[in-house]
């Protein structure tokens, strides 16, 4: 029997890329912060970098 190396496996397919600009307006990013984030990134980015170089949020209080 073969086995198969996981890592070696590739997806098929175009890659999830998210709208940068669209992000900062959906978590309410300010415009400063949307447009460092367009230079380090550029206008499409996977979610997970995006994520990792949004600034923290802010707490939310009761």
């Amino acid at each position: 029997m073969h086995s198969t190396n996981n890592r070696q496996v590739k997806i098929p397919g175009p890659r999830d890329h998210h709208d940068v600009a669209a992000h900062c307006k959906k978590f309410g990013i300010g415009p400063a912060e949307e447009r460092k984030l367009l230079k380090l990134l550029g206008h499409h980015a996977p979610p997970h970098e995006i994520a990792a170089n949004a600034p923290p949020k802010m707490p939310r209080f009761r």
